[in-house]
């Protein structure tokens, strides 16, 4: 829980305008406001007491850190540094540039995309998957929670809270990377995520716009939805959806190959695989 004195102390931290509450449930709080008279963001990640507090502190350190040096226009900007509120802290906050449109999670799972749609998922967000990888960054959590449609039809990348740079040292602690449903074979414990892990997960949104399901569903069984992950290999989409054309099925089929080696290696190889906008 926040109160409003941790929202003045943000307010203030930042130099932004009065905050607006957008989203306030959990550990990660998002505010509207506005910076020298621009729309922007505030995002505050509420430090908990005990032993993991350094965890939690390193890890928003580490989005801060990586939404600086990606560039982007498929990747989400921040406009601040992180700022540590209060003497424990108690929270972290940072300013980031303000998305118009809609997050992902209100517009898969209802009703089919068309074709033209998913092949624009690919292109966008395999960019800004290609932006991460290319400073040698994995995503790890490309949930739809964490890819947000722009009015003008853009797909932009978001929240890598749970990213991990390859060339420096994990995190250690309790907060697994990914979310149920949109997890990959190398998110099952001993596995280890890399850039074709990424590509795996914008598989199963890719799957997921395409038949309104996602290819490994989680049922709320843990240890079965590990099983299928190790062991499972999604779905054809010809066989769930007959109608998508051959070479986009092919492209999201692959994505999804449960045996790394055999999709694309990065989410460059990705994206040198698609067709141009105007030929799809």
């Amino acid at each position: 829980m926040y109160d409003g004195d941790l929202q003045a102390d943000v307010q203030a931290a930042l130099g932004t305008s009065e905050l607006i509450p957008l989203i306030t449930g959990g550990q990660k709080l998002v505010f509207t406001t506005e910076l020298e008279g621009i729309p922007v963001v505030a995002k505050v990640i509420l430090v908990p007491e005990g032993p993991h507090a350094d965890e939690v502190l390193e890890r928003a350190r580490r989005e801060v850190e990586l939404l600086s040096t990606v560039e982007s226009e498929f990747v989400v900007r921040v406009l601040s540094e992180a700022v540590e509120i209060g003497d424990r802290p108690e929270a972290v906050c940072w300013v980031e540039e303000f998305l118009d449109g809609d997050d992902l999670r209100n517009l898969v799972g209802t009703f089919p995309w068309e074709p033209s749609e998913v092949w624009s998922l690919l292109r966008d967000v395999g960019a800004g998957l290609a932006a991460c990888h290319e400073l040698d960054v994995v995503h790890r959590d490309l949930s739809p929670g964490n890819v947000r449609r722009r009015a003008d039809g853009r797909f932009v990348v978001m929240d890598p809270g749970f990213a991990r740079h390859l060339t420096k040292a994990a995190l250690t602690g309790v907060y697994q990377p990914g979310t149920p449903g949109y997890m990959t074979p190398e998110h099952v414990p001993g596995g280890r995520p890399t850039p074709a892990s990424d590509v795996f997960g914008l598989g199963i949104l890719a799957f997921q716009a395409l038949t309104g399901a996602g290819p490994m569903p989680y049922r709320g069984d843990e240890a079965e939805y590990y099983r299928q992950l190790r062991n499972g290999q999604a779905p054809p989409v010809a066989s769930v959806r007959a109608d998508v054309p051959a070479d986009l099925a092919s492209v999201v089929d692959r994505c999804l190959q449960r045996q790394p080696a055999r999709r694309y290696l990065d989410a460059q190889e990705l994206l040198e695989s698609l067709p141009s906008a105007s030929d799809s």
